[in-house]
């Protein structure tokens, strides 16, 4: 099921089209185990949440699916199929039949068309509180389509990854693309047979900030890999620099939604059109989760990497692939993630990085399970291509890395090899091409050591980051859990005035600054008494650097 419609002309002369490509959707990705009377004990369900879906048109807001006021249309465009199908994928009531029930089904859901989304985007991250947006379109693959665009870092990724950068807790989510069975196709059909199915996915879905998602079957009951079969049309990465893309798959196969034909109108859809909202409509569950716990929503480099830091394993070798990911999403996981580090036994930390610094995290860890830890980074725009065709360009700016230690022995981030993208993942190298690393250790057993550093000079002198750990059977020390690096300990957080600090060793805190989310300095000054008053600030999520000696640290603190 598609819609196409003219977007714009490269300086190329290419003719750049846009292209469109519930109740198991829910059971695939485990979203049902979130809600009221499900397995976790909890009732989320999108309450006070909003979708936000840039489509072909608009949504059939009168639909019986979208009851009172729940959807708000902001363009004067025609009723989409396509749009109201994704719509009520994420927020669909189920009220006419519960099968049509979306993922979020509680939020509520604000629509665009098209023709504006990059321009419209931007002005609700500067002036609302947009969190997730769904973008289940790409450019059409005709009639003025050049091969280059398969796998390229271009204009439309390279603008999307400004927006990201400028709109910290923005998550966009996008459909892979649906490609792979387009043999008919005069581009895709010959790159088809000369890549095996690879190097297919284009335009904005190789933004190195946007969640891209693929479609598989729908799985009623997760038991192994072989549990998630893959759709015949899903696109598969990598990205031209050799990034894992799709990130994560959900069900995008005999998708039932509603439609725009009648206030009752339904259809069963496929595509990665209809996977993209179902996760869009997790990451909607997870930050209401998330707000619920900790009273604010996490970052989008957070989001996406809790996302894809907790989904099942797919695929025919362990780690991910240039097929499915990092595997099938499970907000189930992610909600217990989450839930875990609530009672310090699992880690989701959102933190700073300067310029020749590292961070490191004593832990230990046992059991049957793997020991995993991740890292995610929103990432600066680089420079796009313009024409070239599979350009050995690397598109990372700032590269941050993980690692584990273990009594002498380094456990390095799984890693692909893009020049032969069907081999398995390694995990016996450094990942120097995703701004998303995952390190797996199998039956954990003792205390790790986890460090973060990065490469080279870090632009913009510092890197925000998110890690996050989990495993069967996880504490932090004593250490960890009392005293910050370098000995500094800060509390209470949150605090709704004075911000004191508590040293050992006999560290010295030379001055403390305090920036807001966007980088401000807002307040720099010296302790007085151990402590610093922050009461004149407004409310909300603020970075303190911490200056002793020659050393510097950066955490997050939440201003009542």
């Amino acid at each position: 099921f598609s819609v196409k419609e003219i977007y714009d002309v490269l300086e190329t002369g290419e003719i750049l089209y846009l292209e469109t490509s519930n109740f198991n959707s829910s059971i695939t990705i485990r979203a049902n185990r979130l809600y009221d009377g499900g397995s976790l004990g909890l009732n989320i369900q999108g309450q006070g949440m909003a979708a936000y879906v840039w489509d072909s048109g608009n949504v059939r807001g009168t639909h019986f699916e979208f009851p009172g006021n729940k959807i708000v249309n902001q363009n004067s465009a025609t009723l989409s199929d396509h749009a109201t199908h994704v719509m009520g994928t994420i927020v669909g009531e189920g009220v006419v039949d519960i099968s049509l029930r979306g993922i979020a089904f509680d939020a509520s859901g604000v629509a665009y068309d098209w023709s504006n989304d990059y321009a419209e985007m931007i002005s609700e991250v500067l002036t609302g509180p947009m969190l997730v947006s769904n973008h289940s379109y790409w450019i059409s693959s005709s009639p003025n389509f050049s091969s280059w665009m398969l796998g390229a870092y271009d204009s439309r990724a390279r603008d999307f990854d400004e927006i990201a950068f400028l709109a910290p807790h923005y998550l966009a989510v996008t459909a892979a693309g649906n490609d792979r069975d387009d043999f008919s196709n005069s581009v895709i059909g010959p790159h088809l047979t000369s890549k095996n199915g690879y190097d297919l996915i284009r335009g904005m879905q190789n933004a190195k900030n946007f969640l891209t998602v693929g479609a598989v079957n729908q799985v009623l009951n997760y038991i192994s890999p072989s549990s998630v079969v893959m759709s015949g049309f899903s696109s598969w990465g990598p990205t031209d620099d050799g990034r894992i893309k799709p990130e994560v798959v959900a069900k995008g196969v005999s998708v039932r939604s509603a439609t725009s034909e009648s206030n009752s109108s339904w259809a069963s859809l496929q595509g990665t059109s209809m996977a993209s909202p179902a996760v869009a409509g997790s990451a909607l569950l997870l930050q209401q989760y998330h707000n619920e716990l900790f009273g604010n929503y996490m970052l989008a480099a957070t989001l996406k990497g809790l996302i894809i830091h907790s989904a099942d394993e797919a695929g025919i070798a362990n780690g991910p692939d240039y097929q499915f990911g990092y595997g099938l999403v499970n907000t189930e996981r992610a909600a217990e993630i989450l839930t875990s580090t609530s009672n310090n036994t699992a880690i989701v930390e959102e933190n700073t990085l300067n310029n020749n610094q590292s961070y490191s995290k004593t832990i230990t860890a046992s059991g049957n399970e793997a020991l995993m830890v991740s890292i995610s980074w929103t990432e600066r725009p680089a420079t796009a291509n313009t024409g070239v065709n599979d350009p050995s360009t690397l598109y990372l700016i700032n590269d941050l890395d993980v690692r584990v230690y273990k009594d002498g022995t380094e456990y390095f981030p799984w890693t692909l090899n893009p020049t032969i993208p069907s081999d398995p993942a390694v995990n016996t190298t450094d990942n120097f091409r995703d701004n998303y690393e995952k390190i797996e250790i199998p039956n954990p057993n003792g205390t790790y050591e986890i460090v973060i550093s990065h490469k080279g000079m870090l632009v913009g002198g510092s890197q925000n980051y998110s890690l996050i750990v989990s495993a069967p059977n996880m504490n932090l020390s004593v250490k960890n859990l009392e005293k910050e690096e370098f000995g500094i300990r800060m509390f209470p957080n949150p605090t709704q005035g004075l911000l004191n600090f508590e040293t050992v060793d006999n560290l010295i805190i030379n001055k403390v600054e305090i920036y807001d989310t966007i980088g401000k300095r807002v307040l720099s000054s010296q302790i007085n008494n151990n402590s610093v008053d922050i009461s004149m600030l407004t409310s909300g999520v603020y970075f303190v650097k911490i200056y002793s000696g020659d050393s510097q640290i950066t955490k997050k603190i939440i201003k009542k």
